[in-house]
């Protein structure tokens, strides 16, 4: 079996731009875009590459649960922090498109 995703998936730089741009967009009409988005969702979502948690203040209370899975370790903790403030419960795992929480790997 191969390594887990944090062992693969660690770009430092990538993540803290992606950051600072994505923390900037909202300012620039992409909260409102967020919102249409994410209007009709609704019980347990699964959000994979959720990066620095934007999308988690946008999530209608419709949403029982949302699972968000990152493989980077600086946007994971930046989406950690981001699930605090949330409307609705976000728990924030590692992992990858391919390989998702419980080590169950999904073949593409």
């Amino acid at each position: 079996m191969s390594s887990a995703p944090s062992e693969r998936v660690h770009h430092p730089v990538f993540a803290r731009v992606y950051d600072r741009l994505s923390a900037a967009s909202g300012r620039a009409g992409v909260a409102e875009h967020r919102d249409r988005l994410l209007a009709g969702v609704s019980g347990r979502v699964v959000e994979v590459g959720a990066g620095n948690g934007l999308n988690f203040a946008h999530y209608p209370s419709t949403v029982a649960e949302v699972v968000a899975v990152e493989p980077e370790r600086y946007l994971r903790a930046r989406a950690e922090e981001a699930a605090t403030a949330a409307p609705v419960p976000v728990t924030v795992v590692e992992g990858t498109a391919t390989w998702l929480p419980g080590n169950r790997r999904v073949r593409t």
